[in-house]
């Protein structure tokens, strides 16, 4: 028996109006403001950024011609179908499937053409439109600090333990490392300074960060920032004296400690008691290499949820784990359309790099970087804006998006998936996912 596929199209409609579809020969198909539309070479990704929930649907000749059409600028995410065209099985789902989300509808053909605005990312103060203009340096530099939000500064290289890829963890996410260098006190001085009109939250940490030759005047400076201060220190490198821990009983203050490659539950779990007993804002890291170092981290971090005290687990690349990563860390498809955007979130992607931007890193000898994986940006003896102003303009780190390279420029999933991070530099491939195959 042939179905309906008129009527069974038509159900919310029709409900909402009564009318007589012998009628009808045409209807309206349209797309919601807020839907954004993605394709590659095998389908397109349809993503309603109001419910955040997405739909994947391969490609079909009639389903193409529609949302080539629907998709021009000048036909407003809109187009007038025949009724007959719609007994098209794929055609059918699509439109069904993007009903039932929410992300469109159909209303006659003989009313008036629907007028959508797509969702179109405004163009007009991009720093690619900016650097057709020779305003643009002071364009961008008069602002230039409101876009630092975090600060990561390793104060000295100086520790005494030898943890297992230590020169590895630390360009995957903030975490201490070694080196031969300390931080001038008074540049750095002159830095927080600089900055402590922008609210940025600032990292300090090391080597051992106690073991700073300046640890007392350094402690002076910061408290007089009203910004959070995180002070990452492996667990190993806890200090026996509480005076130095006094700062971390105040608010804006927070001692955040690493653990890596050891998960004693019992004396681990001890220092945090101790600690809570003395009123000490701590929080737990837990970086893990594998699935055993992951079950070990998770009974830790169970025993720390239960004291209230926060814990998480992070897994680093330590150049003989990729298997790991692979298995555990890749994404699949189904992994993506878990994931939840808004409008502006969206927008971000396609712009910006949402993991590294506004963040920099300074090392012990004075030079800033936007990503450790790649060249400074900048050395503490020069204004902090000119940095900035580099890191935005130069567009390899705060500016480095899926859009930009194979073969994630080439996938739809391009529109909603993480911005690259330090874990594609670590691991030497542009993407971490099952989707595409990476181009080495």
């Amino acid at each position: 028996m042939r179905r309906n596929y008129t009527n069974v199209l038509w159900t919310k409609y029709s409900a909402y109006k009564k009318i007589s579809m012998e009628n009808i020969h045409t209807v309206w198909f349209y797309l919601e403001p807020y839907v954004f539309i993605s394709e590659d070479a095998e389908g397109y990704l349809f993503y309603n950024a109001k419910n955040q929930k997405g739909i994947s649907f391969v490609k079909d000749e009639a389903i193409n011609y529609v949302i080539r059409y629907i998709q021009h600028p000048d036909n407003l995410y809109s187009i007038r179908i025949g009724v007959k065209e719609l007994e098209n099985e794929p055609l059918y789902q699509l439109i069904q499937s993007l009903q039932d989300m929410g992300c469109g509808d159909l209303i006659e053909g003989h009313l008036p053409k629907p007028v959508i605005m797509p969702p179109i990312l405004n163009l007009q103060w991009s720093v690619e439109h900016l650097k057709t203009y020779s305003y643009m340096p002071s364009m961008l530099s008069k602002n230039i600090l409101s876009y630092l939000h975090e600060v990561t500064i390793y104060v000295t290289g100086t520790c005494t333990h030898h943890c297992q890829s230590c020169r590895d963890m630390f360009k995957q996410y903030p975490c201490c490392t070694k080196s031969d260098d300390m931080l001038d006190f008074h540049l750095l001085k002159e830095f927080l300074h600089a900055i402590s009109h922008t609210g940025a939250s600032i990292n300090i940490t090391g080597g051992n960060p106690f073991q700073y030759p300046e640890l007392g005047k350094l402690f002076g400076v910061l408290e007089k920032s009203k910004s959070l201060k995180n002070w990452i220190v492996n667990y190993r490198n806890l200090p026996e004296d509480p005076e130095l821990l006094h700062l971390f009983t105040k608010e804006s203050f927070q001692l955040k400690i690493i653990v890596n490659d050891s998960y004693r539950e019992k004396s681990l779990t001890a220092i945090a008691k101790q600690f809570q007993q003395n009123n000490i804002r701590q929080q737990w890291e837990l970086g893990i290499a594998s699935v055993a170092e992951y079950e070990k981290a998770e009974r830790l971090k169970e025993q720390l949820s239960r004291l209230n005290i926060e814990a998480s687990v992070t897994p680093y690349y330590n150049r003989n784990n990729l298997p790991f990563f692979e298995e555990n860390i890749f994404l699949q498809p189904e992994d993506l359309m878990t994931i939840t955007l808004d409008r502006q979130e969206i927008f971000a992607l396609q712009r910006l790099n949402t993991h590294y931007f506004g963040k920099i890193s300074i090392l012990p000898d004075g030079k800033i970087y936007a990503d450790t994986h790649k060249g400074p940006i900048g050395d503490l003896t020069k204004p902090i804006g000119d940095s900035l102003f580099r890191a935005l303009v130069d567009g390899d780190s705060w500016r480095d998006t899926r859009y930009q390279e194979k073969p994630c420029n080439q996938c739809r999933f391009r529109l909603i998936c993480p911005s690259p991070s330090g874990y594609e530099s670590a691991i030497g491939r542009p993407n971490l996912c099952h989707v595409k195959p990476a181009y080495r």
